[in-house]
C-alpha cells in the first residue's frame, strides 16, 4: 500500500461515533444583567436557579456535559435537557426568558 494512503487511513476516524461531539463550544462572555450561572439560571426559570449552587463557575456552566450532570452533579432528564437547550439558545444570542408550562389537568370521575 503507498505510504501516502496509509497516513490517511490512519487518520481518518472509525465511524461517524470517532467524531461525534468532537467540536468544542465555545463559552459565549456574559451580557446585560446575566453575568454569573445564578442570574443564568434564575433567568431560564422551571425552578432552575436552585441548581445555581451545582456549578463552579460560567466556564463551567457552558462545558458541563450530560453525563457529567447527570453523575455529578445528579441533575434529573428534564433539567439536564432545560438546562443544555437554554445554554445553546444563548450561545446562538438569544437572551433567556421564562417559558410557561401549562397546568396538568386532574382527571374528572
Amino acid at each position: 500500500m503507498n505510504s501516502t494512503i496509509a497516513r490517511c487511513l490512519a487518520k481518518a476516524p472509525i465511524g461517524v461515533r470517532g467524531i461525534h461531539g468532537a467540536a468544542k463550544k465555545a463559552v459565549p462572555a456574559p451580557r446585560g444583567d446575566i453575568q454569573d450561572p445564578s442570574a443564568f439560571l434564575t433567568k431560564i426559570g422551571r425552578n432552575s436557579a436552585s441548581l445555581a449552587d451545582k456549578f463552579k463557575s460560567w466556564e463551567h456552566l457552558f462545558t458541563a456535559t450530560p453525563a457529567e450532570m447527570k453523575a455529578d452533579m445528579s441533575l434529573s432528564v428534564k433539567q439536564r435537557r432545560w438546562i443544555l437547550n437554554w445554554t445553546e439558545k444563548y450561545r446562538q444570542g438569544v437572551e433567556p426568558y421564562v417559558i410557561p408550562t401549562k397546568p396538568v389537568k386532574k382527571k374528572s370521575k
